[in-house]
């Protein structure tokens, strides 16, 4: 099997593969682009919990608070600091880009949402 990123089949008759699409991956540096990601969905979503906690957010309300500040940060990154750029950092499309850890950033929420909610309002 002939790997594409080592861009074996270049010489390969029936190969149609432009200069652009040629494309150089420095894997450590998307391991850390992407950890990075990662870890402010997550430092974000804990900050969201806790804010939709102190304002006392219930049921829709809190589901629809985390969809938007979920969006809301990966807008801000997207344009603070990726530049509008999304594939000079990752590969990853706009959908995946969107909805990676969206699980583990929803449990988080929900951990610091009810944490704070009952902290402020039960005690």
């Amino acid at each position: 099997m002939i790997d594409p990123m080592a861009n074996l089949d270049a010489g390969v008759p029936g190969s149609s593969q432009s200069d652009e699409e040629k494309d150089i991956i420095d894997f450590m540096s998307l391991r850390y682009n992407l950890e990075k990601i990662d870890r402010m969905k997550s430092v974000m979503s804990i900050a969201s919990g806790c804010l939709a906690g102190i304002c006392g957010l219930t049921g829709l309300q809190g589901l629809v608070c985390f969809v938007a500040l979920h969006f809301l940060v990966l807008v801000v990154v997207w344009t603070m600091k990726m530049k509008c750029s999304l594939h000079g950092y990752t590969r990853q499309s706009w959908w995946s880009y969107s909805t990676t850890n969206l699980q583990q950033s929803g449990l988080s929420f929900t951990l610091f949402w009810t944490l704070f909610y009952g902290l402020v309002y039960l005690y």
